[in-house]
């Protein structure tokens, strides 16, 4: 289904221009960014080529959405001035390809966190280097991360910064940022952080990478004092933790003021605004009050099955159906609002199976949430090193089972009306769909699309009426030798491509076990690391099951190749015809 922008919410049900009901299922995706962006350069391959590829598959597996959270310490100057360089350029050439691939947009300006940019820039420089030495050093290098909602100078940074963002012409669609209807939805600020106590009634610093993000020195001093002023105006509040809250109900609330205004000021009603409430969607009667003030439709939240953290542990052997069943739970009996929903992140941490993704988005379709991206996919330039965030890893050629999977999980987030879920403790299932965790098995049919990540004997409803296959491994519809998947889109009732990727195997273990510091496995050099993953180029043995007389030619050089007696081609990667001989 094709929806028509802008968006709006109607009694918490997200809606386009034609009154459909929206359902975006995606990724979020980092190419012009940090060490996505620095990984593709140092192999020295084109970002712009990089990205083409990237968008292919996305069209393969039937992605309609992406979230980015773009690096503001890239494309700022210490002022909140919009830099231009070449992420912004990606960026805007990401921009393009949505708008020609149809592919919706959610936008967060500000994340904060630091790129593998200065710390490669520190230790290529050492002792020359300085906060001035390439222009892209932003103004959130010199505020922590709380102190974004409440220090009046990082605010006026970061309202100069969304003017020029919003402003700013892309080269290649000719438009300003604000201008591109592929953006549906907007939220500030990923993951803030609020005034916790310790900052106030201590001068200490609990160890651990994770306080690094609070108020320090000079930030802190300023920071009690603003606290004390706050708490000497308000003596009518008795509960420190009532008067921690209200602070930083005032601080969110002057914040989202200042910055939503812009957002208006720019897109008028042609974007959703959300906000990040918190991580399991809770949300207080207050806070939605608030929300709704600033014209804000939209939570926006995220979830992971995290099985072992975040710290680089393989995850395949875990069952995560029973994971994904509590949190259904939970936010069943918690997550009650008449706001839209939308999922910025999600994923099973740590493995390389597809079933989970799939059971995270048959629990969303159950919930109601009507956009989300998995966190995070990696660019297939880069991918054989699965370099940046270890712990999350999906690629269509070098995660072959999980993408085939996830290709499913959109099928089924995507289906019009949401199917009932029968949950067993190894197996769901419902209207269309199957989910094991045995053989690492998602099945999804229905009259047009047919997925499997694994050998099926499930038939789809009706072959006369496909029109599109995504798989891996045997079924009804077509048998594929190798790991890797092959796509079938059909084009005509005589004619069928079909996209052969490379079968494909793991040298070593994709996470790295615990060689890298907890929550600092983020980023490895792709000149320095060995690949964790290899495509092989050896031909595939492929039978088209669809239909018993055809034949089938290569697009580049329209060679015919030549059937076995049993039916089979045997074929090297690649794209092809399929015609059926009447």
């Amino acid at each position: 289904m094709k929806f028509k922008p802008p968006f709006h919410v109607q009694s918490g049900v997200i809606k386009d221009a034609l009154g459909q009901t929206v359902r975006l299922f995606g990724v979020n995706y980092y190419a012009p960014f940090n060490h996505n962006y620095y990984n593709i350069a140092e192999l020295g391959k084109n970002h712009y080529r990089a990205v083409d590829e990237d968008f292919r598959h996305f069209h393969e597996m039937g992605l309609r959405f992406i979230r980015i959270h773009l690096y503001d310490r890239e494309i700022t100057d210490f002022e909140g001035h919009l830099v231009e360089n070449g992420n912004l350029d990606v960026l805007d050439y990401v921009l393009k390809k949505c708008e020609e691939e149809g592919i919706f947009l959610m936008i967060t300006p500000i994340v904060w966190w630091n790129t593998v940019s200065t710390q490669i820039a520190t230790d290529q420089d050492y002792a020359y280097w300085y906060c001035g030495s390439h222009p892209g050093f932003g103004f959130s290098n010199f505020y922590s991360k709380d102190s974004l909602l409440w220090n009046t100078d990082a605010l006026e940074c970061q309202k100069r910064y969304f003017r020029e963002l919003f402003d700013h012409r892309n080269r290649w669609t000719g438009k300003r940022f604000c201008e591109h209807q592929q953006i549906v939805a907007i939220e500030p600020f990923n993951e803030p952080d609020y005034v916790v106590p310790w900052q106030i009634e201590t001068n200490t610093t609990p160890e651990g990478m994770g306080c690094c993000v609070y108020s320090q020195g000079k930030l802190r001093k300023q920071l009690k004092e603003i606290f004390n002023d706050f708490k000497a105006a308000h003596p009518e509040i008795n509960s420190s933790e009532e008067l921690y809250n209200a602070f930083n109900f005032k601080n969110l609330e002057r914040y989202l003021s200042a910055l939503m205004e812009i957002v208006d000021e720019y897109f008028g009603n042609n974007v959703l605004k959300g906000s990040y409430v918190s991580f399991s969607s809770n949300i207080t009667q207050k806070m939605n009050s608030l929300l709704k003030r600033h014209n804000i439709s939209l939570i926006s939240f995220g979830t992971y099955l995290n099985a072992c953290g975040f710290d680089g542990v393989n995850t395949d052997g875990v069952n995560h159906l029973p994971m994904a069943e509590a949190w259904l739970k939970h936010v069943r009996e918690n997550g009650h609002f008449d706001l839209g929903k939308v999922v910025y992140e999600f994923d099973a941490t740590g493995t390389q199976n597809g079933y989970p993704l799939a059971a995270i988005a048959a629990a969303y379709r159950d919930f109601g949430v009507q956009m989300a991206a998995y966190f995070t996919y990696t660019p297939a330039a880069v991918a054989a090193w699965n370099p940046g965030w270890l712990v999350h890893f999906l690629n269509l050629e070098h995660t072959p089972s999980k993408a085939a999977g996830f290709a499913a999980a959109a099928a089924i987030f995507h289906r019009k009306v949401a199917p009932c879920i029968s949950m067993e403790n190894e197996r769901w299932s419902g209207e269309g769909y199957i989910i094991e965790r045995k053989n690492d098995l998602v099945v999804y049919a229905d009259r047009e699309i047919f997925c499997h990540s694994n050998d099926t004997e499930i038939e789809p409803p009706d072959r006369k009426s496909l029109k599109k296959v995504i798989g891996r491994g045997n079924s009804p519809v077509a048998s594929c030798s190798g790991t890797g998947c092959y796509v079938l889109e059909k084009t005509s009732d005589s004619e069928w491509l079909l996209h052969l990727h490379p079968s494909q195997r793991f040298l070593a273990d994709p996470q790295r076990g615990r060689q890298f510091k907890h929550m600092a496995n983020r980023w490895v050099s792709c000149l320095k690391e060995a690949p964790v993953s290899q495509l092989l180029e050896e031909e595939l043995t492929f039978r088209f099951n669809l239909e018993p007389n055809w034949k089938i030619t290569d697009i580049l050089k329209n060679t015919e190749f030549t059937k076995t007696d049993e039916g089979t081609v045997c074929l090297p990667p690649g794209d092809y015809r399929i015609l059926l001989i009447q």
